[in-house]
């Protein structure tokens, strides 16, 4: 937990001859600065005034940090902390690594690789390109430039980007390489190993999946764009979406993008980031796509429907529809191959009312012919997780 010191004080540290860096204290409209930093320049000044008028502050700080901390650890229950050491076992796993740094060091990183942290934890794009990544709703905060960066948006170099806590928020690496300077508690996650390829394949026969230029790119994060034209071909509703001459309040959408989601917000299937913002290339998540799903299947997350959007994978798990080990294997970053995965199985789901399959609706109406289907099926010999 960080402890921020005032103007005021940053003032008083700059007279005693104390100089506070750009990249650690803030900026020049918000010139805050840590307590640990405080304590660091503190304790290296030789001014004895300073120390001895600093030290009783100082300790009134960290009495209260204390009392919060303890005060917060006291809700925490039994499954937190159970959750907590499966995701410490998940990292070990996976090749992750993390530490804890003072001062900014320097991460030499691949591309996919995704480093988050805790709240207060810095990253500085030194060389390279990297995109914002998180939860939706989240945000970094670019100290540098004093504005919000919300998941899926450029991160710009040699610009100090904050984080506010330890919930996925970060920065994930798109270039081949790239060097990110980082200062606080972080965590690195390597380059994404994807499964699924047959399901991929399956999916592909039954011209659903059709990848991208460069192949089904597995391994990356999905965007809101790509969910959505799976979910409208998931539907048997690609051809009446490419044919759709409407329009829709959506000014950042590619123009080969358009007819599915102007389609798909005129029959409600999406409701947009904002009042005239798609966002096509921001993280989708789990839940946003399980939203999608439900959406096709004739759930509704409206006001006093069926479930909420943020919580679907709760509802499709309580509902039966996905079991709790399969949810379990979705997280974020929502990569494309965790889409594939319940793209596929969505297909043999009962819709709301038991009005049959997606995969059912598909033949019926000609989307999907039978071949197709029995040769996609063929492809596919895992076990669903019970």
């Amino acid at each position: 937990m960080k402890r921020y010191i005032p103007v005021a004080l940053a003032l008083l540290l700059l007279f005693g001859g104390l100089t506070v860096s750009r990249a650690t204290a803030g900026t020049a409209t918000d010139p805050v600065i840590t307590l640990g930093y405080a304590n660091q320049k503190i304790n290296n000044t030789s001014n004895e005034g300073i120390k001895a008028a600093w030290k009783p502050f100082s300790d009134r700080v960290k009495s209260k940090m204390t009392a919060k901390k303890d005060k917060a650890m006291m809700k925490v229950d039994s499954k937190t902390l159970l959750d907590n050491a499966a995701s410490r076992y998940l990292e070990h796993a996976n090749g992750a690594r993390s530490g804890k740094s003072a001062k900014h060091i320097i991460l030499t990183l691949k591309k996919g690789d995704t480093v988050t942290g805790g709240a207060g934890t810095s990253l500085i794009l030194r060389s390279g390109n990297a995109s914002a990544v998180g939860a939706a709703g989240r945000v970094l905060i670019n100290v540098t430039k004093g504005a919000e960066v919300k998941p899926g948006a450029a991160v710009s170099r040699n610009q100090n980007y904050l984080l506010l806590g330890a919930d996925g928020s970060g920065i994930a690496i798109t270039s081949d390489t790239a060097d990110v300077a980082v200062s606080g508690g972080w965590r690195v996650t390597p380059n994404y190993k994807p499964r699924y390829f047959d399901l991929a394949d399956a999916l592909n026969a039954m011209r659903l999946f059709n990848g991208t230029p460069t192949g089904y790119n597995l391994q990356r994060p999905t965007n809101r764009l790509e969910g959505l034209i799976l979910m409208i071909r998931l539907l048997g509703e690609e051809n009446e979406a490419l044919a759709y001459k409407g329009s829709c309040p959506f000014t950042d959408v590619p123009s080969w993008g358009k007819p599915y989601v102007f389609y798909a917000y005129s029959k409600g299937y999406t409701k947009g980031a904002s009042a005239t913002k798609f966002l096509p290339n921001g993280q989708l998540t789990a839940d946003h796509f399980m939203t999608l799903i439900l959406r096709a299947m004739g759930y509704s997350d409206a006001a006093g429907g069926d479930f909420v959007w943020n919580k679907s994978l709760s509802f499709a798990e309580k509902i039966k529809l996905f079991s709790p080990a399969e949810v379990a294997l979705v997280r974020n970053p929502f990569y494309r191959d965790q889409m594939v995965y319940l793209a596929y199985y969505s297909l043999s789901l009962q819709q709301k009312g038991g009005g049959g399959t997606l995969l059912e609706r598909m033949l019926k109406n000609g989307e999907v012919s039978p071949a197709d289907a029995a040769a996609a099926m063929a492809m596919v010999t895992r076990k669903r997780p019970a």
